[in-house]
C-alpha cells in the first residue's frame, strides 16, 4: 500500500531526449534567417495540436516592411515521439511517402528545402521589395 506522500514517478523522469525536437530545430532556423537577412525577412514557427495527438507545425516567411506579408513555406506533422516527421508544402497535402525517420534525416531535408532555388528566390524577392520601401 502506498502513502499519499509517496512519489511514484521515476527519479529520472526529466531527461534530455536523444534527438532534438523538430519544433526546436525549426525555431532555431527561424532565428538564423532573421539574422541573415537583417530582419527584412523573418520566419515564424507556429504549432498547434491536431485531433490525433500530433503537433502540426508551420514555417512561415514574413516580410515586416511589406505590411506583415506572410508566405507559408511548409508544414510538418510531429508525432508525440518526435519522429518520424511528415513534411508538406501546404497544410492540406502531407506527403505520406516523406517520413523523415530521425533528426539527421529531418535536418538534411530542411537544408535541401532552405537551399532550393524556389526558397532562395522567394526570400530574395521579399528582401528586394522590402528594401524599396
Amino acid at each position: 500500500m502506498t502513502d499519499a506522500n509517496d512519489d511514484l514517478w521515476p527519479a529520472d523522469l526529466v531527461v534530455e531526449p536523444a534527438q532534438k525536437a523538430p519544433l526546436i530545430i525549426l525555431s532555431e532556423q527561424a532565428e538564423k534567417l532573421g539574422k541573415k537577412t537583417a530582419n527584412l525577412v523573418e520566419a515564424e514557427v507556429t504549432a498547434y495540436p491536431d485531433n490525433s495527438g500530433d503537433l502540426r507545425i508551420r514555417f512561415t516567411l514574413k516580410a515586416p516592411a511589406l505590411n506583415g506579408y506572410e508566405y507559408a513555406l511548409f508544414s510538418i506533422i510531429q508525432p508525440v515521439d518526435l519522429y518520424p516527421v511528415r513534411f508538406s508544402d501546404s497544410d492540406e497535402d502531407f506527403w505520406n511517402d516523406n517520413n523523415l525517420k530521425n533528426e539527421q534525416e529531418f535536418k538534411r531535408y530542411l537544408e535541401k528545402t532552405f537551399k532550393a532555388d524556389r526558397t532562395v528566390r522567394i526570400i530574395n524577392n521579399l528582401i528586394a521589395q522590402s528594401k524599396k520601401l
